[in-house]
């Protein structure tokens, strides 16, 4: 059973949207009738899961498995911040890991971010890499800032998870990108779009902020995709999830890992557009009940973070006693398996928040409200380029902060009845509107043009605008000093 857990935590525990994307946040069910401008109207939605926890576990699968052919793509390895190369036992690994797709011609080219702890190699980056490459599109997949690998190369605090800084670090990263592929890939690009998941939109949306006012990268889209409106109300639910696991027991914990894990495998080689395939994914997973769901997501989330505190312990302590041997520093990632997000950000990230900004809040709570979406809707509101989608029933967020946001932005606010955290961007209708958002025609649009229905009321709506795995991580391994392979 112990082979299992680490396998887990090997294989799965980085490529998460704001909670994990092998077992993606758990949703509740309250789907409002009386619907905003903004929102489409359940009866003409058709997607077919009304439970959001089984809705969400279809994102577990939402990777380029099952693609024919595969995609083509490259490794890239982007210096960001001097220095960061020659950290005792993370020598060589100062680079930022991406992942490019290109055309052999000019195109669009569209940065895409995921959530918490992923990487560029698996998982739903890969996902968006394959809808968009195939529809002529440029892609370049970042790495979550609360991984390792950006901790390390391009995080200034080296303690990442403050959406505003992040932003800033993630910028630069971008600017440092477009320079390289320019130069030494020859990537010849037409206009840049930015598509960000779960804390991805969250911090797409501070990007905005800083491109509107700077414009050094250029982007004149953006989509994002269910951000969290209220990351202490996240991290609460987590910790509450987390907990399940003193009640289960060690033994019933690891089985329970070890059966999702056997599950969402046994579908690598199966198609992502085959509907029949989620059906057999959500009846595979209503055996579980919601506490063991609420313990997965939380398990594999809780799995993200070791590799990040052992880098930023690193960053923070370069002057104490750091470890000297592969083996020590194994030890130390080990130790940190119990860390939890909280614990990380209290613990190691606030204290070095706090040092580089005058006048900064002085505990996470303030760091939270202060790094929502709520300080920046203003500027949001001011610029068009901007397009949430959201769904009514997704636990990260209240019924009434979604509220909030369709007040504020009004119909650039796109909000689904059904769906949970992300587990509706497989289905046809919301593919379709992600492509369009990008100027992208999907192959169902003469057929949808037809039958009208929810694809009217959506892009009705975004029209009122004018133009416009198989997942898993990039593990840090004292042994492995490569920077990453595709």
């Amino acid at each position: 059973m112990q082979r299992n857990v680490e396998r887990f935590e090997r294989k799965h525990g980085g490529g998460l949207p704001l909670l994990p994307l092998h077992f993606p946040l758990i949703l509740w069910s309250a789907i409002a009738l009386c619907l905003s401008p903004s929102m489409v109207r359940a009866e003409g939605y058709k997607y077919p899961y009304r439970d959001p926890y089984l809705a969400t576990v279809t994102t577990a699968i939402l990777t380029a498995d099952g693609m024919a052919p595969r995609l083509k793509r490259e490794a890239i390895h982007v210096p960001v911040l001097a220095g960061r190369s020659h950290l005792p036992a993370l020598e060589g690994r100062g680079n930022v890991s991406m992942t490019l797709y290109r055309q052999d011609h000019p195109a669009p080219l569209i940065f895409v971010l995921a959530g918490i702890g992923s990487n560029s190699y698996f998982g739903l980056g890969t996902y968006f890499a394959g809808l968009f490459h195939q529809q002529g599109f440029h892609v370049v997949i970042l790495p979550s800032p609360m991984s390792w690998n950006f901790a390390l190369a391009a995080s200034r605090s080296g303690a990442p998870g403050y959406a505003p800084a992040d932003a800033r670090d993630l910028y630069q990263t971008m600017q440092e990108t477009l320079t390289l592929l320019r130069t030494r890939y020859h990537v010849v690009t037409t206009r840049i779009g930015f598509l960000g998941a779960s804390l991805g939109a969250l911090e797409g949306a501070y990007l905005s902020v800083i491109d509107v006012q700077e414009r050094k990268v250029g982007i004149d889209t953006y989509l994002l995709l269910n951000p969290p409106l209220d990351l202490a109300y996240a991290l609460e639910r987590v910790d509450e999830w987390n907990a399940r696991g003193v009640k289960f027991g060690r033994d019933r914990s690891e089985a329970l890992v070890a059966r999702a894990l056997a599950i969402v495998d046994a579908f690598a080689t199966d198609s992502r557009d085959d509907p029949a395939v989620f059906d057999r994914l959500t009846k595979a997973f209503a055996s579980f009940t919601r506490e063991e769901i609420q313990f997965l997501l939380a398990k594999a989330l809780q799995t993200a973070l070791p590799e990040l505190v052992y880098v930023t312990e690193i960053i923070r302590d370069r002057s104490e006693a750091l470890p000297t041997t592969k083996d020590e520093a194994r030890r130390r990632i080990q130790a940190a398996n119990r860390v939890t997000f909280v614990d990380y950000a209290e613990r190691l990230a606030v204290p070095l928040w706090r040092q580089q900004a005058a006048g900064s809040p002085t505990n996470l709570q303030g760091f939270a409200r202060r790094g929502s979406l709520t300080p920046i809707l203003e500027r949001l509101r001011g610029n068009p380029r901007v397009h949430i989608v959201h769904n009514a029933d997704d636990v990260l967020t209240t019924r009434q902060s979604i509220r909030q946001l369709e007040q504020a932005l009004g119909p650039r606010v796109v909000v689904f009845p059904y769906g949970g955290h992300l587990g509706n961007l497989w289905y046809a209708d919301n593919k379709d509107y992600m492509l369009r958002i990008f100027g992208a025609a999907s192959a169902r649009s003469d057929r949808l043009g037809q039958a009208g229905g929810v694809h009217e009321q959506v892009m009705g709506t975004r029209d009122m605008l004018g133009r416009y795995g198989r997942l898993g991580r990039q593990p840090l391994d004292p042994a492995d000093t490569r920077q990453g392979a595709t």
